[in-house]
């Protein structure tokens, strides 16, 4: 489709409406390696397919139960911009939401994450997408697939948001929860490794 349209026309192209294609098609070349290396032996196809697929061996449960979280890496997104780093805050992200697999017993299996930005930048774009996919390795998911959306309209620039939904697997019989509790349990605190996610809403005014 041509970017440039007749006198007296519409424009209906993405470039007319903000959208910056060959951008994005940076960005997914320059993560590509970094995602390919959280792939697990499940996992079916690779990057550019509507769907992620992932072929779940029912023969390793006895009752498997599949088990979804969804969630955003909260107000660090605020650190980030303000250090010009994006390298790390995806991790967060997949921290924010695995947490929430392993608080049930669930092994996470794969992630979709999804990056809302003002313009896409293919080299943060890549950053922070990289950074997802270090915490994928860290967690055993794999990063399956995703979202770049450009939204130029709604958000600065250099502003952007992060979200995921990771699916896991835990044996019906071995599910954790609050009826788990009890009396002598021991509770285990851990020491903060630096930064993580939420309680940043005040770099905003830095």
């Amino acid at each position: 489709m041509n970017d440039v349209a007749p006198a007296g026309s519409r424009e209906f192209t993405y470039a007319a409406s903000g959208v910056d294609i060959d951008a994005g098609e940076r960005a997914v070349t320059l993560m590509k390696a970094a995602v390919e290396r959280t792939n697990r032996p499940e996992v079916v196809g690779g990057l550019g397919g509507f769907a992620g697929l992932f072929a779940l061996d029912t023969a390793k449960y006895r009752k498997p139960l599949l088990a979804s979280s969804t969630d955003g890496v909260g107000t660090k997104i605020a650190l980030a911009r303000q250090l010009d780093r994006h390298d790390t805050v995806g991790i967060d992200l997949v921290a924010m939401v695995v947490d929430d697999l392993v608080a049930c017993g669930a092994e996470p299996l794969f992630l979709q994450d999804y990056v809302a930005c003002g313009k896409v930048v293919p080299e943060r774009i890549a950053a922070i997408v990289t950074g997802i996919a270090a915490g994928c390795t860290q967690a055993g998911a794999a990063l399956v697939g995703g979202e770049t959306a450009e939204h130029g309209d709604l958000m600065d620039a250099d502003e952007y948001d992060l979200a995921a939904t990771a699916v896991g697997v835990v044996e019906a019989d071995a599910v954790l929860g609050p009826e788990r509790v009890r009396e002598g349990d021991a509770v285990i605190a851990m020491a903060s490794s630096g930064f993580h996610s939420n309680g940043y809403s005040w770099c905003a005014g830095w």
